[in-house]
């Protein structure tokens, strides 16, 4: 796999992200699914923000992101109406607002306007969605999520034209790469339930199952903490599975702590990459022996 891996420095700052924000560009298609087609364009670059779990730091990185398109955008154009635009999306938002934090660490460099953030679905409890969808009694099945986003995507689509140049939208998971969506009714479920409003079973997909139909390049959020280096892998086995496509592999780097014979510092987000890199160029090697 042709994959970039990089290491992330808080807080945010503007070389690392224009690094992280230059990926390939494409023609997006999508697989037949219940929801709308997406109409994308060369134009209109998009990518997931999958993690290898929550609390990786998806939300910086993201932020990085579009921080990093907007102030392109603002240094190639000085004409705010044709500027190129750059979104955030949040389809599924349990508690807090990462929207807020994205707008909240926009850079000073460039304007009240230069963002445009949405969340699709939100849930006052701090908790998993499949959990907070069914304690508030507001299901949300796969198919509107799926459908809500493909609409917005499209309406930025139509938003973009050759004057406006290219436009970038990041779309921001909740949680790991197979935490659980919110759950629904209308979801398949294999357990019968028993209780009177029937949401203890409301069925649910994973966050990799939920939008694999969209067909959608992935910049990923590894976990650089200790212990990080099994569970990113997992991760990204996942989406390789499901056929998604990893362009970035992302690390944050902040834990650290000193070796055994005290004589140097165990810098865990780096030390996490550079066993990614070794894992991925290994397994090159051997499809290439095969």
């Amino acid at each position: 796999a042709n994959i970039k891996t990089m290491l992330f420095h808080p807080p945010v700052g503007r070389v690392t992200h224009q690094a992280v924000v230059k990926l390939s560009t494409r023609t997006l298609t999508t697989s037949s699914t219940n929801a709308a087609a997406l109409a994308l364009q060369s134009s209109h670059r998009i990518h997931l923000l999958f993690g290898a779990n929550t609390d990786v730091g998806k939300s910086i990185v993201s932020t990085g992101l579009v921080r990093a398109a907007a102030l392109d955008a603002a240094s190639s154009s000085n004409d705010s109406q044709h500027r190129p635009l750059v979104n955030y999306i949040k389809p599924l938002q349990c508690g807090g607002s990462d929207e807020s934090f994205v707008l909240r660490h926009r850079d000073g460099q460039t304007d009240d306007n230069s963002i445009h953030c949405q969340t699709l679905f939100s849930w006052e409890t701090p908790a998993s969605p499949h959990l907070a969808s069914r304690w508030e009694n507001l299901p949300v099945s796969d198919e509107q999520v799926v459908s809500a986003l493909t609409s917005s995507l499209n309406d930025i689509t139509v938003g973009t034209d050759v004057e406006r140049g290219m436009a970038t939208t990041i779309v921001e998971t909740a949680g790991g790469a197979l935490s659980p969506s919110s759950s629904s009714p209308r979801n398949p479920s294999s357990i019968q339930s028993t209780n009177s409003k029937g949401a203890a079973h409301w069925g649910w997909s994973t966050q990799a199952d939920l939008y694999s139909p969209l067909k959608l390049p992935v910049v990923f959020v590894g976990d650089g903490k200790l212990g990080g280096i099994s569970v990113t892998l997992s991760s990204l086995e996942a989406l390789w599975n499901r056929g998604y496509q990893v362009d970035a592999v992302v690390f944050i780097d902040g834990e650290s702590e000193r070796s055994s014979d005290e004589t140097e510092i165990i810098q865990f987000g780096k030390g996490n990459a550079e066993a990614l890199r070794e894992y991925i160029s290994m397994q090159q090697q051997q499809k290439q022996q095969q």
